[in-house]
């Protein structure tokens, strides 16, 4: 008879330590995808132009009820399209970053299985490696890239289970050269797996 209820019992258990792990505060995640990025510069007789790039990297998020917080540390590279006379057609720029944002969110929905997001906050990028050489034609003060820079994003998003979508803008603070006075613009779509 004792056995009759033991196994509903432990089902039940497992059932509710299941559905607790699932609503743990804390989230770990891996993820990835494409950015159409563009580098403007103030230099006449030359127009730019959004190229595609990539980014992969992991997450954390820590819920706060209908508020969250995001870290990413992400691998980053970004291209740039280039016309101008100066050097007979398109030219493209690829430089290579890693990038750390640290975002705010605020949950529109915010159900079991489903969230709708909007977010915003910071972006911090220390670039790796860069080739800029065709600036080096326009001026040769452009070979220097700032390794250090500063920006903002903001976007939207959806969870579906432990699977996340987000679509994002992400703008330049500071300036990838000084001499060019040239700031970063990217759009950015990207899937994540949240880990637990």
């Amino acid at each position: 008879m004792k056995k009759q209820f033991l196994l509903p019992l432990i089902a039940f258990t497992m059932m509710a330590i299941s559905a607790n792990a699932q609503k743990s505060p804390f989230h770990i995640g891996l993820k990835g995808g494409a950015n159409f990025s563009k580098l403007s510069i103030s230099s006449s007789g030359i127009s730019s132009k959004y190229a595609t790039g990539f980014s992969a990297g992991a997450f954390t998020r820590i819920d706060i009820s209908k508020v969250y917080v995001q870290g990413e540390l992400l691998f980053t590279k970004k291209s740039s399209k280039y016309e101008s006379n100066l050097f007979g057609g398109d030219k493209k720029v690829n430089w290579s970053s890693v990038d750390v944002p640290v975002l705010v969110g605020y949950k529109l929905l915010n159900a079991n299985l489903l969230n709708v997001r909007i977010f915003g906050g910071g972006v911090y990028s220390y670039t790796i490696s860069d080739k800029a050489s065709l600036f080096k034609q326009v001026d040769n003060s452009f070979s220097k890239f700032d390794k250090s820079n500063i920006g903002y994003q903001v976007g939207a998003g959806i969870d579906v289970g432990k699977l996340t979508f987000d679509l994002r803008y992400e703008g330049g603070l500071s300036s990838v050269s000084k001499q060019f006075k040239s700031r970063p613009t990217s759009f950015q779509a990207s899937v994540g797996f949240m880990i637990f």
